[in-house]
């Protein structure tokens, strides 16, 4: 473990010990991580925590995922303003990936200069398991089934037998976001697939994942993950390791 730490760091890693679907991680300002919990070496390809202290996201995930968490940090120290409520992906225990609610905020020394970064980050919970929540299940599925098509949340409400408004509310309770990001944010799901997973053109898989044009692909992937289409594909190219069948949950 590194000597030098933030002032207080050891006490703030602390508080997120033992609490399920909660990861924590403390990097320095160049990417290395200085303090991580159980739950983040548990997502890091099943690593200890001795593993991952020294390491950077490029040693430990997917180039594309590395690539994304870069770019937000450097976001993060070029404005000095938090991230809160960010949805990114971030590998699960079985090696697939999910999305994650994460904030990030910078921790400064006593003249207030930046030194490390703190990130906790919550997976999603699966609202299809809670009891009564049968019809949001439904609306689920069929964004998920339908992200071709150009369908509404009113198309949504429909099929999960509810009025709109009913699953605007359940919705921002329990999953986080309005229909209408649901439905961007599957069709997002799986263009990102797509571009890794297959040499497509561009503009063939925006058609097919239901977005009016390649740009309007282009500007989701990058709101998402920080990076564009095209950085993910060079991503992929390197010879860096990365999960084999990734899928998004």
């Amino acid at each position: 473990m590194p000597e030098e730490l933030p002032r207080g760091a050891l006490e703030l890693a602390a508080v997120f010990e033992g609490i399920p679907r909660v990861m924590f991680s403390l990097k320095d300002v160049h990417g290395k991580y200085l303090l991580v919990n159980e739950a983040f070496a548990e997502r890091a390809s099943g690593r200890s925590v001795t593993e991952v202290i020294g390491k950077t996201a490029n040693d430990l995930f997917a180039p594309e995922l590395a690539l994304s968490y870069a770019a937000q940090d450097a976001a993060v120290l070029s404005s000095g303003h938090p991230v809160r409520r960010q949805l990114e992906l971030i590998t699960r225990r079985d090696g697939s990936l999910g999305w994650y609610i994460t904030n990030k905020s910078l921790l400064h020394d006593e003249e207030g200069t930046p030194v490390a970064i703190a990130a906790v980050s919550v997976d999603e919970e699966t609202p299809a398991h809670r009891a009564g929540m049968k019809g949001l299940e439904i609306a689920l599925a069929t964004a998920h089934a339908r992200f071709r098509e150009q369908i509404t949340a009113s198309d949504l409400a429909s099929a999960a037998g509810m009025s709109t408004a009913m699953l605007e509310r359940r919705m921002q309770r329990f999953v986080g976001l309005a229909p209408s990001r649901l439905i961007v944010r599957v069709r997002v799901e799986e263009a990102i697939h797509r571009v890794i997973q297959s040499d497509r053109a561009l503009a063939d898989i925006a058609v097919e994942c239901g977005f009016t044009d390649q740009a309007a692909m282009s500007r989701q992937i990058k709101q998402f993950l920080g990076v564009a289409p095209s950085a993910l594909r060079v991503a992929r190219r390197t010879d860096q390791p990365r999960p084999r069948n990734i899928t998004f949950q």
